[in-house]
């Protein structure tokens, strides 16, 4: 439902439980999950995409896959879209069993917290309005987990759950709090690049 209006009839914890159970017969593809969640919106995919980067699942440059899918998905939440879409590519990225396992070991149970938490509440603006707001940021943030820093990319994709939680609930709360994520996410990138230049300016400066 995503953006509906009305309180989603199955939790997100309970969908994503099931879409794991199920790989217990066949491999989990990305393109599984997407095609089991559209109906939902972009919400739900937003928060599961962002639970490897907070979770230890996936070997180091695994930002490199969910930040385009990210940016994928915030072009088409821009372009007015309601239900996600990927290329092949992404569709058939496969889940190991022990990602799987983890997923639902600590996954799950921080899904369930987030859904206590998380209520239709305070979002007025016009569904157009609200996705396209979340789709500039989402895009934003998955270019942030190209970035070469891999300490930097738990706080953009934190900051997408916050959202993809907030469009699924219509949640003020969720989206608010993920935008200012997304904006601390950016002001610690700029800084980190400053940093980084004056630091290569010294080092010039320094050599006869």
């Amino acid at each position: 439902m995503g953006l509906a209006g009305n309180k989603v009839e199955t939790p997100l914890s309970a969908v994503l439980e099931a879409i794991l159970d199920s790989a217990g017969t066949h491999p989990l593809r990305l393109g599984e999950l997407v095609d089991r969640t559209a109906e939902r919106g972009f919400g739900i995919l937003l928060f599961v995409l962002g639970l490897p980067m907070l979770i230890p699942i996936l070997p180091p440059g695994s930002s490199t896959i969910v930040g385009p899918i990210y940016a994928a998905f915030a072009v088409q939440m821009l372009s007015g879209s309601r239900h996600p879409w990927l290329p092949h590519r992404f569709r058939e990225w496969v889940l190991s069993r022990q990602s799987i396992s983890i997923l639902r070991r600590r996954g799950i149970p921080l899904i369930r917290a987030a859904e206590r938490l998380s209520r239709p509440r305070g979002l007025f603006l016009r569904e157009g309005v609200v996705l396209r707001l979340a789709g500039a940021m989402v895009f934003l943030m998955g270019l942030l987990l190209l970035s070469p820093l891999p300490f930097l990319n738990t706080a953009p994709a934190f900051s997408v759950m916050l959202i993809g939680m907030g469009l699924l609930n219509r949640d003020a709360v969720f989206m608010t709090a993920g935008m200012l994520m997304g904006g601390a996410s950016l002001a610690m990138i700029g800084l980190s690049a400053g940093m980084i230049l004056v630091l290569i300016q010294r080092v010039r400066s320094a050599i006869p």
